[in-house]
């Protein structure tokens, strides 16, 4: 295998920590890497079992904690009420001024169809007219 050699719990060397803290995750890394057992560490520790285990799923806890995966980036810091106030003013801003472009497109188009739509409105009255004297011709027949 490539590469460096894995250092286990005397990892916890490196990291901030008190040396009683130290001591104490490294004997249970070991434990939990099965390396000594629970009788072991706490000889070592001086602690009775049930000591033991509660700490060890503390430290594990703790680990599983801060592993949870959260959003990237630093945290949004709280806004004042004026800057709440400003921001609810903008976005109010931004949605008239989306708003007023909808109409604005709305009224282009419409002016833009104006002629279509006169020429439609005359053949529907033409058509229209041309039903009715269908229909009068139709009713003179029938009598």
């Amino acid at each position: 295998m490539a590469g460096r050699k894995p250092t286990g719990p005397p990892l916890v060397h490196h990291l901030d920590g008190s040396e009683r803290a130290k001591e104490r995750l490294e004997v249970i890394l070991e434990t939990v890497a099965g390396s000594i057992t629970i009788r072991e560490a706490c000889d070592r520790l001086g602690i009775e079992e049930a000591m033991f285990f509660r700490l060890r799923t503390q430290a594990l806890q703790a680990g599983l904690a801060r592993l949870v995966q959260r959003p990237m980036g630093r945290p949004p810091r709280p806004r004042s009420p004026d800057e709440e106030r400003v921001a609810q003013l903008e976005k109010e801003l931004h949605e008239q001024e989306l708003e007023q472009k909808a109409l604005q497109t709305r009224l282009e188009i419409a002016q833009a169809m104006a002629p279509q739509a006169e020429e439609v409105r005359k053949k529907t009255v033409q058509r229209k007219r041309q039903t009715k004297k269908l229909a009068k011709r139709r009713r003179g027949r029938q009598r």
